[in-house]
């Protein structure tokens, strides 16, 4: 059990790299609990590491009391336990064990991992075990509160604590979370993997005499993990080389809203709005096709007799462009599922809003060339030449003047406000 005061805590061994953290949590299984080791833990009642429930309800409050547990010290959760320390039993054990796997992998960030066990007695009685651990704090809700277990209770951890928590553990980003409903075999594909894969070895894999080994190169650049004894992509992974129709069916978060006003503002009049969902380079090109039929993208800026006599259309920095799309879709918090990516086309500017992480610097630093990478791994592939992305390197810096000097205007931002990064470019007519 995790309850740290008995000396009867099962060890585990734990992974020693990021890498290794995700594979371990489905190829280690969870130790049976017996029901000595149960009836002792509970003549203690409720402290930091044990927390007693008579059923499952309230899911909100459950997801709190976890994270608490799993940003403290770890612990367990009972269910099926009354507060006089009586066992009552769950009515479906197995149905209490769905549900708390479902909120463990998809309402927290990252996701916690249990070890959950269904315990028996004699007089027919069932109690679910719930057991986490603290290795991939902190952890957060969707909405971004972050909870401590302080005696029984759970409260909000303070800045201090966050800053204690977040320097002392290496953390598994989501971007390493695996899409347990995706298939490698059905999911991926394989001809823009291999397109990246001949591009940046092309001496090794440019002959087809040695196969082609999707599933294990996926594994080793960290962008699959092993479930059992079946390769599942991750979340970076998928938003990588899925195939379009299958990230829009599994990652529904992974899609674009694109609108263009006709004004200067969300006031004016829309004149279209799509939403595109797929792979990043499908997002990177169709956001970029979208943006097109209201802009004009040039490399340096034009004199008056190459834009001819057309009018309404604003021209802007390619270059700068596309760093504002990439860094949307590098950045972005793939966790948040109840907000999209947006991109605003006006008269005059493109404003760009993406759910982001909470940044560990003032937002400014990123105008100061400081790079704060939540997704490392798929930025990595992302940003190389060879995934088909055209980007052009310098980041934020980069784009504040290749902007400034086309349109003669500063870009509006960086800004970060309500968990959304927002950046706005400025065009030049």
């Amino acid at each position: 059990m995790s309850r740290k005061r008995h000396s009867y805590q099962r060890p585990r061994q734990l992974p020693n790299t990021e890498r290794s953290y995700l594979a371990y949590q489905y190829d280690v299984p969870a130790q049976a609990t017996s029901r000595t080791e149960l009836v002792r833990l509970l003549r203690g009642g409720e402290d930091t590491y044990l927390e007693l429930k008579v059923r499952f309800s309230n899911p909100e409050k459950l997801t709190a009391e976890i994270i608490a547990l799993a940003n403290t010290d770890g612990g367990a959760m009972i269910f099926g336990v009354n507060d006089q320390l009586r066992i009552e039993g769950v009515d479906d054990p197995e149905n209490v064990e769905e549900e708390l796997r479902n909120l463990c992998a998809t309402q927290i960030q990252p996701p916690v991992f249990p070890y959950i066990n269904k315990v028996a007695f004699d007089s027919g009685r069932r109690v679910v075990v719930l057991e986490v651990e603290a290795h991939n704090r902190p952890h957060r809700t969707l909405d971004d509160a972050y909870y401590l277990r302080e005696g029984a209770i759970k409260r909000e951890a303070t800045r201090e604590e966050l800053s204690h928590i977040y320097g002392e553990a290496p953390l598994a980003h989501f971007e390493q979370a695996p899409v347990f409903k995706a298939h490698l075999d059905n999911d991926i594909d394989e001809s823009l993997f291999w397109s990246y894969m001949r591009g940046v070895n092309p001496g090794y894999w440019g002959e087809n005499t040695k196969g082609f080994p999707t599933d294990t190169l996926l594994r080793d650049m960290g962008l699959a993990v092993k479930r059992k004894d079946e390769l599942i992509p991750t979340i970076g992974g998928l938003l990588l080389f899925g195939l379009n129709e299958r990230v829009a069916q599994l990652l529904p978060q992974a899609g674009i809203q694109l609108t263009r006003y006709s004004g200067a503002d969300l006031h004016a009049p829309i004149v279209e709005r799509v939403t595109i969902a797929g792979n990043l380079l499908r997002l990177f090109d169709g956001t970029l096709h979208f943006i097109q039929r209201y802009a004009d993208l040039w490399d340096a800026r034009p004199n008056r007799k190459t834009l001819g006599d057309e009018t309404g259309r604003a021209n802007y920095a390619r270059a700068a462009l596309h760093e504002a799309v990439a860094n949307a879709l590098v950045h972005r918090a793939w966790q948040v599922r109840d907000r999209v990516t947006r991109v605003y086309v006006f008269d005059n500017a493109i404003e760009i809003i993406n759910p982001t992480p909470l940044l560990d610097l003032p937002v400014n630093s990123l105008r100061y060339g400081i790079t704060q990478t939540h997704n490392p791994r798929l930025k990595a592939v992302f940003t190389n030449a060879h995934y088909g992305a055209q980007l052009v390197p310098g980041g934020i810096p980069m784009m504040f003047v290749q902007c400034t000097e086309l349109a003669r205007r500063v870009p509006e931002g960086p800004t970060y406000v309500n968990h959304d990064f927002r950046v706005k470019l400025y065009g030049w007519h």
